[in-house]
């Protein structure tokens, strides 16, 4: 009687933990996923850094794409290089920002 009674409390218990496991989980995973959406939203807000232009472009939707991304990155240069494997000249390279 006195094992059986030990069993029956001992699975109860692990019952209780995996419940409470569980529900914890469900309730992590709801938080994770209204922050996932929330960063996403933030995301697709912003304007890319960078504006990669291929070969299927013409050139005055190459000039178009420039300038709107010259209209909202006031900071910006326009650096064209070639992929043929040369590295960028000195002028090329990022320069440091002031801070303001």
């Amino acid at each position: 009687m006195g094992d059986t009674l030990k069993n029956i409390i001992f699975i109860a218990c692990v019952l209780g933990t995996l419940a409470f496991g569980y529900l914890l989980m469900v309730r992590l995973d709801r938080f994770l996923n209204e922050n996932r959406k929330t960063i996403e939203a933030e995301d697709d807000k912003e304007e890319p850094a960078r504006v990669l232009l291929t070969d299927e472009l013409s050139d005055e939707e190459i000039a178009d794409e420039v300038r709107k991304f010259r209209k909202s990155h006031k900071s910006a240069r326009v650096v064209l290089y070639d992929s043929s494997g040369r590295g960028l000249p000195d002028s090329a390279a990022p320069r440091e920002q002031p801070e303001e």
